[in-house]
């Protein structure tokens, strides 16, 4: 039985669609050179009976003789991408992207928007981890509970905020969390700054320009309704969700704090290192949750207050 999580149907598309790209997987490499870096072929059988093991023989097919089909990777039971493990096949995909294997970032980026459309629908994605030689690389992996988070706190978001200011930071502060981690988590601080300025706005609420967030947080909830609707005992109720809410405080000494020594908007000394991305998505995360749980409380389309 398959326990690939990718599937056969997705593998397909992924390669007719490069196909119709006129896009060659292999890039600057021929097909037995980019097919060595991710197997030994010298220890591969040949189909070919001229051959003694399947580099030979596919080099005599592919550079002497183009005469095999163009997604032979995908039926060749040596090679076998369509039934291949997950792991196997998103290192496939990877290496398509790898700076020594192409350079022509149009390409690279074509590659990348098809890949992640389609294994999308599966559940992975393929991200950059890091860098060679001032190039980026890229890694496979299977989408967690947080981006899917992530992505539903940002269409929520949206419905109340919805200008190309704040979409644009939270492109950033979702996208940056595995990339830049101080991108991220100043702006996270920046975004719930401005959603409780744009409440209190709403509210006919004056600003002192004063304010630290943590008193600018504290001053949104005190103008927000808590009471919920429909429930036995509403006031007993809103007043513990306001205890409740009297974390925030902590949490956004947290946010200033960590923004202060990791996010931007403060010199770096030149051996600074930002703060690893466990703690950055979990910031970021938080910071979504409180701007969508004012925003829902307020319950109105409000205008914007950019910082």
């Amino acid at each position: 039985m398959n326990a690939n999580k990718i599937s056969d149907i997705t593998r397909r598309k992924i390669s007719d669609e490069i196909i119709f790209s006129n896009i060659y997987y292999g890039g600057l490499l021929t097909e037995p050179e980019f097919l060595s870096r991710l197997f030994n072929l010298k220890n591969l059988l040949s189909r070919d009976h001229r051959y003694r093991n399947a580099y030979d023989d596919i080099y005599q097919h592919t550079v002497n003789n183009d005469d095999y089909p163009a997604d032979w990777i995908y039926s060749d039971p040596r090679i076998n991408l369509l039934y291949c493990e997950d792991d196997k096949y998103l290192d496939f995909l990877i290496e398509t992207v790898h700076p020594r294997v192409r350079s022509n970032q149009n390409e690279i980026e074509k590659l990348l928007e098809i890949y992640n459309r389609h294994l999308n629908a599966d559940g992975f994605e393929i991200v950059k981890n890091g860098d060679i030689s001032g190039k980026p690389i890229f890694s496979g992996r299977k989408k967690g509970v947080g981006e899917t988070h992530f992505i539903s706190q940002k269409k929520e978001i949206k419905k109340y905020l919805d200008t190309e200011y704040v979409n644009n930071k939270i492109k950033i502060m979702t996208e940056s969390v595995y990339e830049n981690t101080e991108l991220a988590i100043g702006t996270a601080k920046e975004l719930l700054e401005t959603t409780c300025k744009s409440i209190l706005k709403y509210k006919n609420v004056a600003i002192d320009t004063n304010w630290n967030l943590a008193q600018i947080i504290k001053k949104t909830s005190e103008n927000l309704d808590f009471l919920p609707n429909g429930v036995d005992e509403a006031v007993k109720v809103g007043k513990s969700i306001k205890q409740i809410l009297q974390g925030l405080s902590s949490v956004v000494h947290g946010v200033t704090e960590l923004r202060n020594s990791y996010g931007t908007g403060h010199g770096k000394d030149a051996d600074f290192k930002g703060l690893e991305m466990p703690y950055a998505k979990l910031l970021v995360g938080v910071v979504s949750d409180i701007v969508v749980f004012y925003l829902t409380i307020n319950n109105e389309t409000i205008e914007l207050v950019e910082n």
